[in-house]
């Protein structure tokens, strides 16, 4: 059992550049990276309709590992060269730019998935203009109840970037003065030393839930309920959306990979859809 995590792909193309040939560019190569004497790579891209499929393995070029002398009933150097020490599956909806990701516990977390995938894609394309970060999508609006729970809240920080491919009716006009006023990236403080603390208008709720749908961060900063200092924040981890993949769905390939895992990627579709 395999469990994904669902991601947010962020990626601005000069001169409206066609997104999926793209990315598949920037996984489908020879290029590798070191991290902590193993190395990365992107292999077995399979591509169905708007999915991509494919696998970040963790290997050891150096073949440091032991191998068992049966006659002397000892270990001995002579590890295999390239040995995969795991490998974490990875699918893309380019539709959408969603990542579902496997996170290999002790070997492949999630930071290091991002952050290798991150590295490859940009020496995929080095020397091309372009911008491209990957981000965590999480439950919805569990991060606006949180701070309507706040008996006073003193500080706001929210960045944000700007949404693709649509965007939420509650962020909507937000979302569109980003694209409309060409900037890619946004950042906003409230602070407040008055006693009562901030006011919550509907503009910065609007903002706290864009950067909750993966277009961003939002942070508050004040007291609960019973006057205790308190910081709550759209990274906590426990509010991740994610969706367990049996070992048997996924041997039998990507057709039934992608069926299983659509209704996870139809939910944030849904939330992220503005509907007419």
């Amino acid at each position: 059992m395999s469990k994904m995590f669902f991601n947010r792909l962020h990626l601005n193309l000069p001169d409206n550049r066609l997104k999926r040939p793209f990315i598949i560019d920037g996984i489908r190569s020879v290029a590798a990276a070191g991290y902590n004497a193993y190395s990365y790579k992107i292999i077995g891209i399979e591509t169905l309709d708007n999915y991509i499929l494919g696998y970040l393995v963790k290997y050891d070029p150096y073949g440091r590992g032991e191998i068992l002398d049966e006659v002397t009933g000892t270990a001995r150097p002579g590890g295999t060269v390239n040995n995969i020490v795991a490998k974490s599956m990875f699918l893309i909806n380019t539709d959408e730019m969603i990542i579902a990701y496997e996170e290999i516990q002790n070997l492949i977390s999630k930071t290091m998935f991002v952050r290798m995938f991150t590295e490859l894609f940009h020496i995929n394309h080095e020397g091309q203009d372009f911008e491209f970060s990957i981000s965590s999508i999480r439950e919805q609006y569990s991060f606006i109840e949180q701070v309507r729970t706040m008996r006073e809240i003193n500080r706001v920080s929210i960045s944000l970037v700007p949404s693709n491919p649509n965007n939420a009716d509650l962020w909507r006009e937000t979302d569109e003065r980003l694209q409309n006023n060409n900037i890619t990236k946004y950042k906003e403080i409230q602070e407040s030393n008055n006693a009562e603390g901030l006011v919550i208008d509907d503009e910065t709720i609007a903002k706290m839930a864009m950067s909750e749908d993966g277009y961003g961060i939002a942070e508050a900063r004040g007291r609960d309920e019973n006057g205790h200092q308190m910081t709550i924040t759209t990274k906590t981890r426990n509010q991740e959306i994610t969706q367990n993949l049996p070992d048997n769905i996924e041997r039998t390939g990507i057709p039934n990979i992608i069926n299983y895992l659509s209704r996870t990627f139809e939910r944030i579709k849904q939330r992220t859809n503005h509907q007419e």
